[in-house]
C-alpha cells in the first residue's frame, strides 16, 4: 500500500535590526512573534550598514553579532548575513536569501510602527510585500486607525499582507540605554543577563 507523507507548512520569520544592545523588549518581541505568527524557525538579523549610512554609526558590528547571539541564541538562529555582505543592507535582499538558503512556504517580517509607517521610503517596498508577511508591532504610539490606514494603502497598492500584534512598549531604547552606560548608571534590568556582562566586560557605550 502507498503512504502518503502529510507534507510540513514551515513558517520563517525575520526580526532585523541594530541590536546595539539588544535590550530585554527585544527578546520578549522575539518570543512573542514566534508564538503568535507559529513560527519554525526565527531569525534575527543584526544590521549591516544602513542605506543612508558609510560606516557602522552603532559601534563594532561584531560586538552586537555577539551581543544578539547571548541575548536571542537559545531559541533563534542569529544571522551574519547583513553585517558580512558587501554593499548597503536592504531588506529584499535579505528575504531572498532568507528564501533561498532555508525555502518555506510561508516568510514573516517583524517591523515596529515607525518602520511600517516608513515602508514607501524603503528600497523595493512591492518586493518586500510579496515576499513576506509584515508582522507590525503595535506599541500604542501611532494609534491604531493610522497603522490600519497605512496597511490598507499598502495592501491596494502592494497586495500587501500585513498582520498586527499588541504589546506593552518597553520603558527604555537602545539609544537610551547607551546613554546610560555612558552615566555609569545600572542597566542590568533592562538587558539580558549575559548581555549586561558583555558590555562591562568589554567597556562598551564608555562614551555617548
Amino acid at each position: 500500500s502507498i503512504h502518503f507523507q502529510k507534507r510540513i507548512i514551515m513558517k520563517i520569520g525575520l526580526f532585523g535590526g541594530t541590536f546595539s544592545p539588544p535590550h530585554n523588549g527585544h527578546v520578549r518581541f522575539a518570543r512573542l512573534f514566534i508564538e503568535r505568527a507559529e513560527l519554525d524557525k526565527l531569525y534575527i538579523m543584526p544590521a549591516g550598514v544602513p542605506p543612508h549610512k558609510e560606516t557602522d554609526p552603532w559601534g563594532s558590528a561584531g560586538a552586537r553579532l555577539d551581543m544578539a547571539r547571548l541575548a536571542f541564541g537559545s531559541f533563534a538562529d542569529v544571522s551574519d548575513y547583513e553585517i558580512c555582505a558587501s554593499g548597503k543592507s536592504y531588506t529584499y535582499k535579505t528575504l531572498a536569501y532568507l528564501q533561498k538558503k532555508h525555502p518555506c512556504d510561508e516568510l514573516f517580517l517583524l517591523v515596529g510602527e515607525d518602520m511600517f509607517l516608513s515602508f514607501d521610503t524603503w528600497k523595493k517596498p512591492e518586493a518586500i510585500f510579496s515576499a513576506a508577511t509584515v508582522v507590525c508591532m503595535r506599541r500604542g504610539d501611532a494609534g491604531e486607525a493610522v497603522l490600519k490606514e497605512a496597511g490598507a494603502d499598502y495592501k491596494q497598492r502592494y497586495g500587501a499582507h500585513v498582520i498586527y500584534l499588541d504589546e506593552e512598549p518597553f520603558p527604555v531604547s537602545s539609544t537610551q540605554i547607551r546613554s546610560l552606560c555612558a552615566a555609569g548608571e545600572d542597566i542590568s534590568h533592562l538587558v539580558p543577563t549575559e548581555v549586561a556582562k558583555y558590555i562591562t566586560e568589554n567597556g562598551l557605550y564608555k562614551y555617548e
